[in-house]
């Protein structure tokens, strides 16, 4: 036993001068999966494999594997939220972990300071409630404390929601009575608007996160919450991090109704975790160096998991974008200077379009082009992901000649978030990529994708009967054409259909010739 843990540490120590051998790995890996180890060997060995150089040397041999031995590892040994939160605030201590923007100020806070953060958190929600049945609901626009709130619940085993912020009065109502929310979080003017709207039909405990003292109901404010966490002694989580079950549902998340009510998609650690192992392999070249410029909100996937958990689980820096709108994420890419930057294609639009309206492209220098193009994004953006809609290959292609890797990508709540992704420096025309690692995919007879895999969800909350998910199988709605192992979206399933002549209609294709509208 002592043998393994001196070859884990030893590893650990060659990570830095980046001297590790890939068949030193996958020994280990072969003993970690035939062996009982202890929990504290093993969790080094995962710590091992956060590292760019360590994911480097697994993508260039294979990484479908390894993601899904990792995640009979973390399954096994009870790897959650809480136990990588608190490995890395071991590890990088002082070292900024979030950043705030005020106009032209900027707060960081440090691993350490989250990590305290998050033991006074889980403290005071203890203090509010003994019962380990309690569920919490996040009602809030992007900021600390809302995400505070997530990753404490996440870490200390508190069934939490986050609710759309763009719900609808019966929406919200219907979210609230079927998750059976005992404790609102709510923060800022839009979450206190949708709530007023329908305080009265439920009785429910309030925090006022930003203390607008506006809020109807039984609500108490951040500070009296904060309060009842520092009188609260009865629990070290310090030196005790709970034991989690890894198949429970520890979160609920909400895709939009249009015509009828939300579904809620129902994730565990297992899901939560071994996705960020993947989505590592899959990016081997992001680190700790890296810093995230985040404005896609936290109840949706892409800002909850690839950003927030992506840059903790990278020891990377995450930073909350004052604002969505345009012109504050341009003042924003100047003070924090990002290295990644996540969005729907729209904001690359713009971009794009800014750089076209100062200066000519066709007759401008490449030099000048890049240092435009730098001084607007920072000068640090190497990074960019573009999913949930249409993005026009050219806009792709500028952004590649100026050394800035945009990724395509496709994705879903129901599996965590991303699916495929083209591979860096492998973009081919109107691609979303091809599989990420642990996920396995195949097209129906009608050329519909399904997918299964650790890091899908096994469900719908409370919905047992339903199409979405057979015989194992995710189906996503969408359909596909694969070649040469990318995967081209063609339309959704539910659009399709034939007309009068019995030719059949796609309106995506229709759709897309309107996207710069």
């Amino acid at each position: 036993m002592n043998s393994i843990k001196n070859k884990i540490f030893k590893l650990l120590d060659k990570v830095e001068i980046d001297k590790v051998d890939y068949n030193d790995l996958e020994n280990l890996l072969k003993t970690i999966l035939s062996e009982d180890l202890d929990q504290e060997s093993v969790y080094a060995f995962l710590d091992l494999l956060h590292f760019s150089n360590v994911s480097k040397l697994i993508a260039d041999n294979d990484s479908n594997y390894w993601a899904l031995k990792i995640s009979d590892i973390i399954k096994k040994y009870n790897f959650h939220t809480g136990q990588l939160l608190f490995q890395r605030a071991k590890r990088y201590k002082e070292k900024p972990a979030l950043i705030t923007i005020d106009g032209e100020n900027k707060k960081i806070i440090t691993y350490n300071k989250l990590w305290n953060d998050l033991v006074l958190c889980a403290k005071s929600i203890n203090s509010i409630s003994k019962d380990k049945a309690i569920k919490i609901g996040i009602l809030s626009a992007n900021q600390y404390k809302s995400a505070l709130i997530d990753l404490c619940c996440l870490s200390f085993g508190y069934r939490v929601i986050p609710i759309p912020l763009n719900s609808t009065s019966e929406h919200l109502s219907y979210i609230l009575n079927e998750t059976e929310i005992n404790v609102l979080f709510i923060g800022g003017e839009k979450a206190v608007q949708l709530w007023n709207t329908i305080h009265k039909y439920h009785n429910i405990k309030i925090v006022d996160i930003n203390d607008i003292r506006r809020i109807k109901g039984n609500s108490i404010s951040w500070e009296y919450f904060q309060d009842l966490g520092e009188k609260n002694n009865n629990i070290n989580y310090e030196l005790n991090i709970p034991i989690q079950d890894m198949k429970w549902t520890t979160t609920i998340m909400y895709t939009s109704g249009s015509t009828s009510n939300p579904k809620g998609v129902k994730f565990n650690q297992i899901n939560i975790i071994s996705k960020r192992f993947a989505r590592a392999l899959a990016l081997p070249k992001i680190n700790s160096n890296d810093l995230f410029l985040c404005y896609l909100p936290l109840f949706h996937t892409f800002g909850r998991y690839f950003e927030l958990m992506g840059s903790i689980f990278w020891g990377a820096t995450y930073a909350f974008a004052e604002s969505p709108s345009f012109n504050s994420l341009l003042k924003d890419f100047k003070l924090v200077k990002p290295s990644i930057f996540i969005s729907i294609p729209k904001r690359w639009v713009q971009m794009y379009d800014l750089m076209n309206d100062t200066m000519d492209l066709d007759l401008s220098s490449k030099k000048s082009i890049k240092n435009k193009l730098g001084k607007i994004t920072g000068g640090n953006l190497q990074w960019g992901l573009s999913a949930a809609g249409y993005l026009d290959p050219d806009v792709f292609k500028f952004f590649h000649d100026y050394d800035i890797e945009l990724i395509s990508g496709y994705g879903m709540t129901e599996s965590t978030g991303g699916i495929t992704m083209t591979p860096p420096n492998e973009y081919i025309i109107n691609s979303v990529g091809k599989a990420l690692p642990g996920i396995k995919l195949k097209l129906a007879d009608d050329g519909e994708l399904c997918m299964k895999g650790p890091y899908v969800s096994d469900g719908f909350y409370k919905i047992k009967d339903t199409d979405s998910f057979k015989d194992g199988w995710f189906h996503s709605g969408d359909i596909f054409e694969k070649k040469d192992g990318h995967f081209f979206i063609i339309d959704r399933k539910k659009d399709i259909y034939k007309n009068s002549r019995g030719q059949t209609i796609a309106p995506q294709k229709i759709e897309n010739l309107f996207q710069d509208f």
